[in-house]
């Protein structure tokens, strides 16, 4: 599922990356001891396809695609003792906090905004920035790093690069 159908709803941003839940005011949900068996038999069950909700009267209900998409993570992240945080898809974040998501400096991501890398917005003298185009910044670069790796690794290999590597005694290929 694309993501961008999903941030109608929220942006589980905590699943890729996991300092995102430090943004949020309200607390991230942490799956207590207690409850971790009946998750577990949650996340089998949402295995077998989209669920649907009875109503205490016995009214029934199918789980649309997408709240199924959302609900399956948020139950396969919490069955791996993972805490979560849903954010709305317009959370707003400062150059600082962005800056740290991405793992760099706040003059330097300033520097990006100025170049217009990435849309941002004035708050009074302060810049800020959307979430979402902070994460979509950091899955384009990501992407771009694998395919920069990538291409380096085939002029490698058609260069015959890998052929004169010598395995080291006892190492493996693994």
């Amino acid at each position: 599922m694309k993501s961008s159908s999903i941030a109608s709803i929220a942006s589980i941003a905590s699943m890729r990356y996991p300092d995102v839940m430090r943004l949020s005011i309200r607390e991230p949900i942490t799956l207590p001891a207690t409850e971790q068996v009946q998750v577990r038999d949650l996340e089998r069950m949402l295995g077998l396809g989209a669920p649907a909700l009875v109503s205490a009267s016995g009214e029934r209900l199918v789980v649309p695609p997408t709240v199924y998409e959302v609900l399956r993570m948020v139950v396969e992240l919490m069955a791996e003792g993972k805490s979560v945080t849903l954010l709305p898809d317009n959370q707003v974040v400062t150059t600082q906090r962005a800056a740290d998501l991405l793992g760099m400096s706040r003059p330097f991501f300033i520097k990006l905004l100025e170049s217009g890398a990435m849309a941002h917005h004035m708050v009074g003298n302060q810049r800020r920035v959307y979430l979402r185009d902070v994460l979509e910044f950091a899955r384009k670069r990501e992407e771009e790093r694998q395919a920069a790796l990538d291409r380096l690794s085939k002029q490698a290999f058609e260069a015959g690069l890998y052929d004169r590597n010598v395995m080291p005694e006892g190492g493996s290929d693994e």
